[in-house]
């Protein structure tokens, strides 16, 4: 993953350079990042504008954590079908660590993922969940274990209510899941 982490931090460094005066990622300005080296989040919303206020609420009301933006985000005009934002996290723990998130429409690949992975759960529902979210958001990670992207969708599935779908374990789980995880890291996450 070592690769795909440069690339990133390469993006966030230069992620001023692919926006318009709104904040909004201009059309193929940024390639979207690998599925395989991001959780994806599942939106029930119709296009992919970030709900600051909402995501700053749930991160401190839900997760004892501080959530922003490295460039201001403003929909004048409706909303964007994709966008992106280089995410700042920073739980009550300390540490504080910036992370991509790229919204966009949701794919049949990656429904045929999440029921592939719900399948092997056992049908928990899941993915009946997944198929009613028509927009997705892959937050990036840096490594295989990735605290910080595991938190920020925690975050970001609690306000868009949908599940997550983790690779390269193939496993599709809710923000109940996501924060018993969180809490295997080494201590609570708050």
């Amino acid at each position: 993953m070592a690769h795909s982490a440069n690339g990133t931090k390469l993006q966030i460094e230069t992620f001023r350079d692919h926006v318009d005066a709104d904040g909004i990622l201009r059309e193929g300005a940024l390639p979207e990042p690998p599925v395989a080296e991001a959780y994806l989040v599942f939106a029930q919303r119709d296009d992919a504008r970030i709900e600051l206020p909402a995501w700053q609420r749930h991160a401190e009301s839900f997760f004892d954590a501080r959530l922003g933006l490295t460039v201001d985000k403003r929909y004048p005009e409706g909303f964007p079908r994709v966008d992106a934002a280089p995410v700042v996290i920073a739980p009550r723990s300390g540490g504080e660590s910036v992370r991509l998130c790229y919204g966009r429409p949701r794919t049949d690949d990656d429904l045929r993922a999440a029921e592939d992975a719900d399948s092997r759960a056992g049908n928990t529902g899941l993915a009946l969940l997944a198929k009613r979210c028509r927009w997705v958001w892959l937050v990036v990670r840096e490594e295989d274990l990735d605290r910080a992207a595991l938190l920020l969708s925690a975050i970001v599935a609690s306000v868009v209510l949908g599940p997550i779908l983790s690779s390269p374990e193939s496993e599709l789980f809710g923000v109940k899941t996501a924060r018993s995880k969180l809490e295997t890291f080494t201590g609570p996450y708050r």
